[in-house]
C-alpha cells in the first residue's frame, strides 16, 4: 500500500517536475555552457572561449550602464509600489458599497499584458501623442518623454509602478484581513490613535506580506524588458537599456549568442545574490516582529 501511494505521488508530481526541467533547469545549464564558447547561434561549429566572454562583459561600459539602469528601475519601483500598496490596501480594507469597485480599478492594469500597456502609453506620451497635443492646445511646450534620457527612464519606472501596484495591493489586503480585530480593540482601549495602531500593529503584522511583495517586485523589475522594447528600444543612445533588453539585443540582433549568454549569467548571479540577501534579511525581520 505504501509503495502504491509513492507511485501515485510520483505520477502526480511528474508533470510539474518535467516542466521544471524542460523550461527552467535545462535552459540554465545550456546558458552557462554556451557562455564559455564563441558561437553566433547559427554556425554548426563553435570554439571554446574560456572566460573571455565574461571578461569582455565586465569591461563593457554598455553592460555596466544597463546594470545601473536595471537597478534604478528595480529599486525605485519596488519602493514606491510597496509604499502605495500598503497605503491603498489600508484604505480599501473597509466595508462599503464602492470598495469592490475601487479594488477592481486598482487591479485592472495587471490584467493587461505589458506589451499592450506599452503601446497604450506610447500613444499617450509620445511626442505627437494625446498628452502633448493637449499641452500644446493649452499653450505649453511638448515634452520629450521618450527622447530625453532622464525622462525616458523615469517614464518606464512610472509605468512599472502603475501596472504593478494593483498586485501588491492584493497581497497586502490578504495580510490585513489576517490580522485579528481583537488587537485593534485592545489598543483602542489603551487610547492609541490610527497612526499608532498602524505603527505598532498593522505594519509589524504585515511582515510576511511585506517580504513577499518586496521579493516579487524586485525580482520582476530586474527582468524589465517588455516596456523598454515597446517604448524606447533601449534609447535614446542606450539610456534605457536594461540587462534583459541588452541580452536579447546582443544575442539575436548582433548574433553574439555566447556573449549574450555571459551577460545573462551575470544577470542570474546578481539577481540571485540580491534576492537571497533580501529574503534572509526580511525573514529575520519577520522573526523579530512576530
Amino acid at each position: 500500500m505504501l509503495n502504491k501511494d509513492r507511485w501515485s505521488y510520483a505520477l502526480m508530481f511528474s508533470p510539474g517536475i518535467l516542466i521544471y526541467f524542460a523550461f527552467l533547469l535545462i535552459p540554465i545549464i545550456l546558458l552557462v555552457y554556451y557562455s564559455f564558447y564563441n558561437w553566433d547561434g547559427i554556425s554548426p561549429s563553435y570554439q571554446f572561449a574560456g572566460l573571455s566572454n565574461f571578461t569582455e562583459a565586465f569591461q563593457d561600459k554598455g553592460f555596466r550602464r544597463a546594470l545601473l539602469v536595471t537597478l534604478f528601475i528595480a529599486v525605485v519601483s519596488t519602493f514606491f509600489v510597496n509604499v502605495l500598496g500598503i497605503a491603498f490596501a489600508v484604505l480599501l480594507n473597509k466595508k462599503g458599497r464602492m470598495t469592490n469597485f475601487y479594488r477592481s480599478v486598482f487591479f485592472f492594469p495587471l490584467l493587461l499584458s505589458t506589451v499592450s500597456v506599452g503601446f497604450i502609453w506610447k500613444s499617450i506620451l509620445s511626442y505627437n501623442g494625446l498628452l502633448n497635443n493637449l499641452l500644446e492646445q493649452l499653450g505649453a511646450e511638448r515634452i520629450e518623454f521618450f527622447g530625453n534620457p532622464n525622462l525616458a527612464v523615469l517614464t518606464i519606472t512610472f509605468l512599472a509602478i502603475w501596472q504593478s501596484t494593483g498586485f501588491i495591493i492584493v497581497i497586502y489586503l490578504a495580510g490585513l484581513q489576517s490580522i485579528p480585530g481583537s488587537l485593534y480593540e485592545a489598543v483602542r482601549i489603551d487610547g492609541a490613535n490610527r497612526w499608532q495602531q498602524f505603527r505598532h500593529i498593522t505594519f509589524p503584522m504585515l511582515a510576511p506580506a511585506f517580504t513577499m511583495s518586496i521579493i516579487f517586485m524586485f525580482t520582476g523589475s530586474m527582468r524589465e524588458y517588455d516596456r523598454v522594447a515597446v517604448l524606447t528600444y533601449g534609447g535614446p543612445a542606450g539610456a534605457t537599456e536594461t540587462i534583459a533588453y541588452q541580452v536579447v539585443k546582443v544575442g539575436f540582433s548582433a548574433n553574439r549568442l555566447s556573449y549574450s549568454a555571459s551577460l545573462a549569467v551575470y544577470m542570474l548571479i546578481i539577481v540571485s545574490l540580491l534576492s537571497v540577501s533580501l529574503t534572509v534579511y526580511l525573514r529575520r525581520r519577520e522573526e523579530r516582529l512576530l
